[in-house]
């Protein structure tokens, strides 16, 4: 951007932004749109930009700004429906387990809220597990060891006997 002014002028020109920016928008408005450029094949940006308008799509007008950003994870949902992100481990719906989710998260608030895609869907967000509260939570204990059929033990001995056969 060049003036045509004194270094007296200039100096009084870029004391308040205001006036910076209004010389940048002229700038930008008066020569740079017009002028053509090389990469664009000779074309003016603005003769550019109008090239492709057709293909420009407005955003809805519900269309949140923020949820365009957020940071996405794979993650495959644990028996005890937890995902881990990050080292903070969250709990998911239940129906859940097993299947492989997207969680998708604002990486300046680790904590959540974090989202859970799965399939496509949205499900319930993920909440940070509680780990006091999880400890008093009563668990199906294990079979006891009457309840589980019976292995056959498979000895060595019992092996090298057939094989000699």
């Amino acid at each position: 951007m060049s003036t045509k002014s004194g270094p007296a002028q200039s100096a009084q020109d870029l004391a308040s932004i205001d006036t910076i920016n209004r010389r940048l928008w002229a700038y930008v408005e008066g020569e740079y749109h017009q002028t053509p450029h090389r990469g664009l094949g000779e074309l003016t940006p603005l003769d550019a930009w109008v090239q492709r308008a057709a293909h420009i799509k407005p955003a809805g007008a519900r269309l949140d700004i923020e949820e365009l950003f957020l940071f996405e994870e794979k993650r495959k949902v644990a028996r005890d429906r937890t995902v881990s992100l990050h080292g903070i481990v969250f709990e998911v719906d239940a129906t859940l387990v097993g299947q492989t989710v997207v969680l998708r998260y604002d990486p300046d608030r680790p904590r959540g809220p974090v989202q859970v895609i799965a399939q496509g869907v949205r499900a319930a967000d993920a909440k940070p597990v509680d780990k006091n509260a999880n400890c008093f939570v009563r668990r199906n204990p294990p079979p006891a060891a009457d309840a589980v059929a019976p292995v056959a033990a498979l000895r060595l001995r019992d092996l090298a006997k057939k094989e000699e056969r």
